[in-house]
C-alpha cells in the first residue's frame, strides 16, 4: 500500500539538536502525524480448476481440463465521507487470463483473456452501485488452422446492499446485476445472440472464525439464479432439441426455454496468511472452493452442441489458488 512520509519527526529532531546547548530541559518531540490512508488499491490471484462455466451456462471444457486462471486489478478512491448520502466513489480497471494445462496436440493453451474498467458509487451508508464495461477475448486454440480473435463486448451494473449492520448471525450481502451483450454473441457458438441481456439474483452469506475461534479463516456461500429472456441464449432457426437433434444448425425440433437458466451454490474458504507474511508485504491469502452449477433450460444446454444426450444438465468446479490485495 502506498504511503506518505511525514517529516514532521525529522524536522523535530532536527530543531532539538540545534537548541540543545541552550536548553535547560528536554523538550519533548511532536509526535509524527499519523499516515494518511492509500486510496490505490489492487490485487492479484492465481489458481487452478478442473473447469469453468460461463455466466451464461455454457461448460467450457470437457472432463479432466487442468485449468490456470490469473487476474489483477487496481482500483483508486476517489471520494469518500461518512456523513453525505454519497459515501464513496471509486473507479477499478483489470484483466483476467486462463490458459488449458493439457489442451492435447495440434492446441494452444492459452484460451481467453478479459478485461475490465468501470466505477463503483457507494451511497447511503450500505448500497454499492457498481457498473462497468467487460470484454471476452476469445483466442484461437487450433495452431495449424487458427482463426480470428472472437471479441465479445458487454457491460454489466450491479446494485449491492451490505446488511451486516443488522446484526443477523450470518449476513447475505444480497446483490443483482444486470449484465447486458453489445456485440459478438453471448455464447461462443454460431448460434450465440447479441444485443440481450440477463439477471443475475444472488446473495453470499459469509462467516469469518477469527473473533469466534481466533482462526483467520473465512468461508462464503455464493448462491445465484439467473433469469434472461426466454430466447436469450437460443436462435429458433437453430432448432437444437429432440431425438434427431446432432448439433448442426436446423436439424432436430425447437427447444423448450424458461426464464429460469441456471442455478448456482457452492463453499468457498479464504485462509489469511498476515501470520506469516508481514501486512507490509500486502494482504496474502489462500483460497479454496467448490461450486456447483445446474442448468435450467434446454435451450441453453442446446448450447453444447451434440445429442440431447450427450449435454450436460450440471458441473461441479474444484478451484485452489494463492491471493494477494494492497
Amino acid at each position: 500500500m502506498f504511503r506518505k512520509l511525514t517529516l514532521a519527526a525529522a524536522a523535530a529532531s532536527l530543531a532539538t539538536a540545534g537548541l540543545a546547548a541552550d536548553l535547560p530541559s528536554k523538550k519533548s518531540v511532536a509526535a509524527p502525524a499519523a499516515d494518511e490512508a492509500s486510496a490505490i488499491h489492487g490485487f492479484m490471484d492465481i489458481g487452478y480448476a478442473n473447469g469453468r462455466v460461463t455466466g451464461g451456462g455454457f461448460p467450457l471444457y470437457k472432463s479432466g481440463a487442468v485449468l490456470m486462471q490469473s487476474d489483477m486489478g487496481v482500483a483508486v478512491d476517489l471520494y469518500k465521507s461518512k456523513t453525505g448520502f454519497i459515501n464513496s466513489v471509486s473507479a477499478f480497471a483489470g484483466v483476467w487470463a486462463e490458459s488449458l494445462n493439457n489442451p492435447g496436440a495440434g492446441y494452444k493453451r492459452m484460451q481467453e483473456y478479459d478485461w475490465w474498467a468501470g466505477a463503483s458509487i457507494g451511497f447511503a451508508d450500505y448500497f454499492k452501485l457498481t457498473a462497468q464495461s467487460l470484454q471476452f477475448q476469445l483466442q484461437s486454440t487450433e495452431i495449424a488452422n487458427p482463426k480470428p480473435q472472437a471479441v465479445v463486448k458487454n457491460a454489466t451494473v450491479t446494485l449491492a446492499y451490505d446488511d451486516a449492520h443488522l446484526g443477523l448471525p450470518i449476513a447475505l450481502n444480497p446483490s443483482v446485476t444486470v449484465f447486458y451483450n453489445l456485440d459478438g454473441g453471448v455464447s461462443a457458438m454460431g448460434w450465440g445472440k447479441t444485443d440481450t441481456y440477463r439477471v443475475d439474483l444472488a446473495i453470499a452469506p459469509g462467516y469469518s472464525f477469527q473473533k469466534s475461534m481466533g482462526v483467520p479463516l473465512s468461508i462464503s456461500v455464493p448462491t445465484s439464479v439467473s433469469l434472461g429472456p426466454t430466447n436469450m441464449y437460443y436462435l429458433a432457426s437453430y432448432k437444437g432439441c429432440g431425438a434427431a437433434a446432432t448439433g448442426v444448425k436446423g436439424v432436430g425440433t425447437v427447444c423448450s426455454t424458461n426464464t429460469f437458466e441456471m442455478f448456482s451454490t457452492g463453499l468457498q474458504a479464504k485462509y489469511d496468511l498476515g501470520q506469516f507474511v508481514p501486512k507490509k508485504f500486502g494482504a496474502w491469502s489462500l483460497k479454496a472452493g467448490v461450486q456447483y452449477y445446474q442448468l435450467l433450460s434446454d435451450a441453453v444446454k442446446a448450447n453444447q452442441g451434440g445429442t440431447v444426450a450427450s449435454r450436460k444438465s450440471n458441473s461441479t468446479i474444484i478451484s485452489a489458488g494463492l491471493g494477494v490485495s494492497f
